[in-house]
């Protein structure tokens, strides 16, 4: 419909918050190139206020904090960018849900390697060429490409993604540091089981020791892209971070299988007491015929004083692993009692948060028994 008069009649559809929900920013797009008398309702203003608030509800960026306003886990710095940056924002941040790297972002901060909002910039947003380029791929993949370098391991490295034609290297831009997007799974493998489009799994050889980044053979598969990111930052912590730790090796058919359902459960199921999840498999020095399958369970998040997660895993049927679990509780927190004290007494809060994830009858194999 044409503008043939000082104020249209539809205008009042456009004002406040209202076109938040009536359209997309597809939908934006389309009527700032074809309807150009309501180009004034998609100035900078108005999209930074639709940014703010798509930033704010969106599931997965914003944290709930122990007596504190919840945390904002991604922002946009808005205050230099122009219009046509701001529509690129507002797209890059309502495209798709970002809740897998709000995870990312919210483990990343637990263990130092960013500041908390990761803050979205206009050089970020130009690392494409344009929104096709964007959507081309999974999308956890572009987003890690936009953000990965905002994750710190120090010594000027970071979780930076490098494309050449199609091979994708993270971290260092060198053989060995390849990363397998969607590889070949043969069918029943635990990863393809719960693959998911936009987040798939991944392979790769890229692991850390106190030496170091290295390379280790054969390559983990991992459940996802995000499950990747996850369970490097968990590794470069652990062995660059001071900390205590419980191992068991406990029957997986106690407690009805507890244990062995946490292990081959789908990865994107929300966990009770867990802030986040991540699975791999890979095949062991131990018993190399038989893949060995992993899980980091997280019991805290940036808000909270230590680190602390269960690792635990498992090896396929080969003599006695065949009805082995093994579990690792990981910590940061301040002991209360001296070294020669049961690890329940020196961690309680560490105790009480994996208590919740494990169930009274395996929490008392890992915690109760001498």
């Amino acid at each position: 419909m044409q503008h043939s008069q000082q104020q249209h009649p539809f205008t009042h559809i456009f004002v406040g918050r209202r076109t938040f929900y009536l359209f997309s920013i597809t939908d934006i797009v389309r009527l700032r190139a074809t309807a150009r008398w309501l180009t004034d309702f998609f100035r900078a203003l108005q999209l930074r206020q639709r940014l703010a608030h798509s930033l704010r509800t969106q599931a997965g960026l914003r944290r709930a904090a122990n007596r504190q306003p919840p945390m904002q886990l991604l922002a946009v710095d808005d205050q230099e960018m122009n219009l046509p940056d701001l529509l690129v924002a507002v797209c890059i941040v309502e495209e798709g849900s970002w809740k897998e790297m709000g995870e990312v972002f919210d483990l990343a901060g637990l263990c130092g390697n960013c500041q908390l909002p990761v803050r979205l910039t206009v050089a970020d947003l130009h690392r494409f060429v344009s929104r096709r380029a964007y959507v081309s791929g999974p999308r956890v993949l572009a987003q890690l490409k936009m953000v990965g370098h905002h994750i710190h391991f120090g010594d000027g490295e970071t979780f930076q993604v490098f494309q050449h034609g199609n091979t994708v290297r993270a971290i260092k831009d060198d053989n060995g540091f390849e990363v397998t997007v969607d590889p070949d799974l043969p069918a029943g493998h635990l990863c393809l089981q719960h693959r998911r489009q936009h987040d798939p799994p991944v392979s790769s050889r890229i692991g850390y020791s106190t030496l170091g980044w290295r390379l280790v053979y054969p390559a983990a598969t991992h459940s996802s892209v995000s499950s990747f990111i996850k369970s490097t930052i968990l590794e470069h912590f652990q062995s660059t971070h001071a900390n205590d730790k419980l191992l068991r090796s406990i029957d997986r058919r106690a407690d009805s299988d507890r244990l062995r359902t946490l292990i081959t459960q789908s990865p994107h199921t929300p966990l009770e007491g867990c802030t986040t999840t991540t699975t791999w498999q890979c095949y062991g020095l131990e018993f190399p015929a038989f893949p060995a399958r992993h899980r980091y369970l997280v019991l805290t998040g940036a808000s909270d004083p230590f680190v602390a997660w269960i690792h635990m895993w498992e090896w396929g049927t080969y003599g006695w692993a065949n009805y082995a679990v093994r579990v690792e509780v990981f910590t940061t927190e301040k002991p209360l009692s001296g070294v020669g004290a049961a690890f329940k007494d020196r961690f309680p809060e560490t105790t009480r948060l994996a208590r919740v994830v494990l169930w009274p009858g395996f929490a008392a194999l890992v915690f109760d028994r001498p």
